[in-house]
């Protein structure tokens, strides 16, 4: 049986290439692909700090510009500057306890209204809005203030010593408006939320104005004709 010889391999058969040379040509490829992401990646990775940076160094500035108000006028031009920043609600808090100190309670309340709006929820914003409570009652809106008050009082997430005030604010509003026999609920309300509450014994001491005094009707005297 006559043997076959195997064929003989081209000379000019392909060389598979290796490996150094297969990632030489993907870089060559693809490599400049690589470099623009690359570069995006950097790029947002600056812009998010340079972001951050400006955002710092704006946040630092407003600061500065809170600590540097004394007055009334001062935080009013601060309020109008900075809309909706934290530190513009605690400027319209300073507004309002100036303007409720001075017995403008009017104003009071819309500052108070302004600084809840603006301030996070927390200890501050729970006494703008205990202070717009009272600051209603004083400017003649017992209605509106006793909604407000009887909110906060309801407010589980609100602090005991915000809550039990409003108990008392509520309590000394139900006498004005001859509802006395609510003042002994309200005071074991408070009692309930905190029983070490002053709030709650100076609830208990609410008295019911005492009625006025009668007079006696004065008798006109008569003068008889001839008499002095």
């Amino acid at each position: 049986m006559p043997m076959t010889l195997a064929p003989k391999a081209s000379e000019n058969a392909a060389i598979p290439p290796s490996p150094e040379v297969r990632l030489k040509r993907a870089w060559d490829r693809y490599g400049s692909l690589l470099y623009i992401t690359c570069g995006v990646v950097l790029l947002a990775i600056l812009a998010k700090g340079g972001w951050e940076y400006v955002n710092a160094q704006k946040e630092l500035g407003i600061q500065k510009d809170f600590e540097e108000c004394t007055t009334p006028d001062a935080y009013r031009s601060f309020a109008s500057s900075h809309p909706g920043h934290p530190l513009t609600g605690v400027a319209e808090q300073m507004i309002a306890d100036a303007a409720f100190t001075a017995g403008k309670y009017t104003d009071a309340a819309n500052a108070y209204s302004a600084a809840v709006s603006d301030l996070p929820p927390g200890p501050v914003r729970g006494h703008a809005k205990l202070g717009l409570g009272v600051s209603l009652a004083l400017s003649g809106k017992p209605a509106e203030a006793e909604t407000n008050l009887r909110q906060i009082f309801n407010d589980t997430t609100e602090l005991s010593a915000i809550r039990c005030e409003a108990g008392y604010q509520l309590a000394e509003l139900a006498v004005a408006a001859g509802r006395g026999m609510e003042v002994q609920q309200l005071a074991e309300q408070e009692m309930q939320i905190d029983a070490a509450s002053p709030f709650a014994a100076r609830t208990l001491q609410i008295r019911p104005p005492a009625p006025a005094p009668l007079t006696a009707p004065l008798i006109p005297t008569l003068t008889l004709p001839g008499k002095p």
